[in-house]
C-alpha cells in the first residue's frame, strides 16, 4: 500500500502535546496512512489511539517507548505488539510511573528551594502521565523562561541545579519484557544515545528485532547508511518515525516535516499483517 508511515509518536498520554483523536487528524491530513503510538512507558493512550486510528481509516500497530539506561547513557527502546494486558509488563509500568512521580516531586521541591513558585498537577489516575517536559511548560507559563528548551538547558536537564536522576530499567530488561508481552524490540534513534560504540555493543549482545533508521536525529544520509549496514549486519527490521511530541521548539514541529515512505519499513509492516 502506498502512503506515509510513522510508528514513532507521543500523545498527550505521555509527554506529548496532542490527543490520540488530534494525532489521528493530523497524521490523516499528512498522507500517513499507518501510524504507531509510542508513549513513554505506559499503554494507557493505546485503545483511544487504535480506536481514532480505525475512525480515520489508518493502520494502527500499538507500541511503546521504554526509558532506559547503560553506561551512563539514556537509551530509548521501543516495543510494538505488545500483549497490552500483560501481568508482569502492567506490573513493571506501574513501577516506573511510581517512580516517575516521586522523582518529579524531588524536582518541584528542588526548584522551590531555588526561589521558583511552580506547580505541577496532578493526572487522574490511570489516565496521563507528568514528565520533566511539563515542569518546563510551567516554568515557561511563570515567566522563569522564555522556552521548554530553555528550561531544560538551565534548570532542569541532566547536569543542571534542579535535575533529579531517573529509575530506569536497563535495555537487557526492556527488550526481555518486551518479548515476555509477546512484542518486537526495536532501538530506538541510535544517532541520539551520542555513543555510536555503546550502541554497537548493545545491537552485538541483545535480541533486537528492528532498529529505527529513520529518525529526525539521522537527517544526514551518512548517518542513516551507517545505521542501515549495521541492521542488515545484525538482521534486523528497519522502522522509522517523527518522533512528534508537538512541542514548539522540539524536532519535528509539524507531523508532516519527517514522512517515511511506507514502503521503507514495509518487511516491518509485514510482521503485523499489513
Amino acid at each position: 500500500m502506498k502512503g506515509m508511515a510513522d510508528l514513532h509518536m507521543h500523545s498527550t498520554y505521555s509527554d506529548g502535546m496532542y490527543t490520540p483523536q488530534e494525532l489521528a487528524a493530523m497524521a490523516k491530513a499528512a498522507g500517513i496512512t499507518v501510524m504507531a503510538l509510542t508513549d513513554h512507558d505506559t499503554l494507557k493512550g493505546l485503545p483511544e489511539m487504535e480506536q481514532a486510528a480505525a475512525a480515520a481509516g489508518i493502520d494502527f500497530i500499538p507500541g511503546v517507548e521504554f526509558s532506559a539506561r547503560w553506561e551512563n547513557r539514556s537509551v530509548h527502546i521501543l516495543g510494538y505488539g505488545v500483549d497490552q494486558q500483560n501481568p508482569l509488563l502492567l506490573e513493571r509500568l506501574a513501577d516506573v510511573r511510581n517512580a516517575r512521580r516521586s522523582r518529579l516531586d524531588k524536582i518541584i521541591r528542588r526548584l522551590h528551594e531555588m526561589g521558583m513558585d511552580v506547580q505541577v498537577p496532578v493526572p487522574e489516575e490511570g489516565c496521563r502521565a507528568v514528565g520533566r517536559p511539563h515542569i518546563a511548560r510551567a516554568l515557561v507559563a511563570r515567566g522563569y523562561v522564555k522556552t521548554v528548551q530553555e528550561a531544560f538547558d538551565l534548570y532542569i536537564g541532566e547536569g543542571k541545579p534542579a535535575y533529579q536522576p531517573q529509575q530506569k530499567m536497563t535495555p537487557p530488561e526492556a527488550v526481555a519484557l518486551i518479548h515476555q508481552a509477546g512484542g518486537l524490540a526495536v532501538q530506538a534513534h541510535p544517532a541520539e544515545v551520542g555513543n555510536d560504540g555503546l550502541v554497537l555493543r548493545l545491537l552485538e549482545t541483545l535480541p533486537y528485532d528492528g532498529l529505527e533508521i529513520y529518525h529526525p536525529s539521522a537527517r544526514d544520509k551518512n548517518i542513516r547508511a551507517f545505521w542501515m549496514r549495521e541492521a542488515v549486519e545484525h538482521n534486523l527490521l528497519v522502522t522509522g518515525g517523527s518522533d512528534y511530541h508537538g512541542n514548539a521548539g522540539r524536532f519535528p514541529e509539524q507531523l508532516d516535516e519527517w514522512p517515511v515512505p511506507r514502503a521503507t519499513v514495509q518487511d516491518f509492516l509485514y510482521r503485523f499483517g499489513l
